[in-house]
């Protein structure tokens, strides 16, 4: 009986050591969560900074410029001296430029073995980001915080012997880790490691992602709490009868994102054309927020202000126009001045703002029959829908905004975002992170610069 046991007990031991060595090794996961643990403190307290200053500038411009304009001309000076600091940043490390998701779509795709400066670009995109993105510039977190996740597991696979064989897996984890911080939306952040970073699965990668997404999570809930990102009214599912207003939205979005594409990979030849040196350039966003500001500054920042105050205030048809107007070209501007900052939540607010004006039109027009406000509906379905063909990660897209709002409207972002995805395809529209990681990041700075 007990020989029977021991050979028993050496078949089961012997199963998990050949399913640790033929799957996924423990050790990865565990250091995964040690690197998703490090990035989302990482991710989470500059995610913090940014909100904090936002929170100022936004006070300012609607509580203390008025009675004190001249405090305006301070903001110019303050404007112009950043945006030297972000050129010498940038001059000295151009990896930081941007958003940094297509030099790690670059690195994680490429057969040849990972190494980069990874502390020298963590630091220097932190300082940059928040110069940049602090006074309220059109650019999100998100993407300096996928690139701030991937140096962390950089570091970690580089400092520590036991996982030097998982380089590529943890630089991957940290990137998911850095979206989930930014977003709490640890699903959709291994989704799009998997879908458009890495744009394949693999065992490890999804594990390693998984891990250190969780606990990136973990640690910014723990900071922001569990609400979601955006905080929006309730919204029922609409019936079936209605979808056909779902749908030509759709095919606006697809449209919209071929237009976004087109104009953000030639968004620098207006620099290049008037001879601006980077130093200038990199002010000219901050100086754009300076009206902007003034006149309406819930359109300040990456956009989580502008989809919470038109999810929550009912606006006229042509307020929401010129607010998409206003965002859509100053997010442009802002990208092609080459400071860092993401395209990612400007791109979800932009489909916001266009799903809101839709659902204005068919209120207006008394085309709706949902049983709710149309404009909130449209909003979720607008997120979704021109993300998802914009980057060409419709899952992503789909599973992104159910968490950002908390809402199970599964079916219609599916709906819209097939669509808008084939109408963008058809139009020849490319995944921008792709786009973006050929032409852009093989220029080099000009002497002048």
């Amino acid at each position: 009986m007990r020989r029977e046991f021991r050979e028993s007990a050496i078949q089961f031991t012997g199963k998990i050591r050949s399913a640790s060595h033929h799957s996924v090794s423990p050790r990865l996961v565990g250091w995964s969560v040690v690197v998703g643990a490090a990035a989302g403190f990482v991710a989470s307290v500059f995610r913090l900074i940014l909100q904090t200053m936002l929170h100022a500038v936004m006070h300012l411009y609607r509580y203390v410029i008025p009675g004190r304009p001249w405090i305006v001309a301070m903001e110019i000076v303050i404007f112009i001296a950043f945006g030297w600091c972000i050129a010498a940043l940038i001059r000295s490390d151009p990896l930081i430029k941007g958003s940094g998701i297509p030099d790690v779509e670059k690195r994680l795709r490429s057969s040849a073995p990972l190494h980069f400066p990874w502390f020298r670009v963590l630091w220097k995109k932190i300082v940059g980001g928040i110069l940049a993105i602090g006074p309220g510039a059109f650019a999100g977190r998100e993407g300096p915080s996928i690139q701030m996740g991937a140096c962390v597991g950089m570091g970690f696979s580089a400092i520590t012997m036991t996982t030097r064989t998982y380089r590529r897996e943890l630089v991957a984890a940290g990137a998911a880790a850095g979206l989930s911080a930014a977003f709490n939306a640890p699903i959709a952040a291994v989704l799009f490691v998997t879908e458009e970073i890495y744009s394949r699965f693999t065992l490890n990668i999804g594990l390693a992602s998984l891990a250190a997404a969780l606990s990136a999570n973990a640690v910014s809930s723990s900071i922001f709490g569990i609400e979601p990102v955006f905080s929006l009214p309730h919204v029922i599912k609409p019936p079936i009868s209605s979808y056909w207003s779902i749908g030509a939205l759709a095919v606006l979005l697809g449209m919209l994102a071929w237009a976004y594409e087109w104009t953000l990979l030639r968004s620098s030849k207006a620099y290049d054309l008037l001879h601006l040196p980077l130093a200038v350039r990199t002010f000219v966003p901050l100086l754009l927020t300076i009206p902007v500001g003034l006149l309406a500054p819930d359109l300040l920042g990456g956009g989580n202000a502008t989809v919470t105050s038109i999810g929550n205030s009912h606006h006229a048809l042509w307020v929401l126009l010129v607010f998409l107007a206003v965002r859509f070209g100053i997010s442009q501007i802002t990208y092609g001045s080459g400071s860092p900052g993401g395209i990612f939540l400007p791109i979800l607010t932009l489909g916001a703002l266009a799903g809101a004006s839709w659902g204005a039109f068919l209120n207006v027009q008394q085309l709706w029959s949902g049983g709710t406000d149309a404009a909130t509906l449209m909003i979720i379905v607008g997120m979704s829908g021109l993300f998802g063909a914009v980057s060409k990660a419709p899952l992503t897209a789909i599973i992104l905004v159910t968490e950002m709002t908390s809402y199970d409207l599964l079916m219609p972002l599916g709906f819209a975002t097939l669509i808008s995805y084939l109408v963008y395809d058809a139009m020849g529209g490319k995944p921008i992170y792709d786009a973006l990681g050929k032409p852009v990041d093989s220029a080099t700075l000009r002497p002048s610069d």
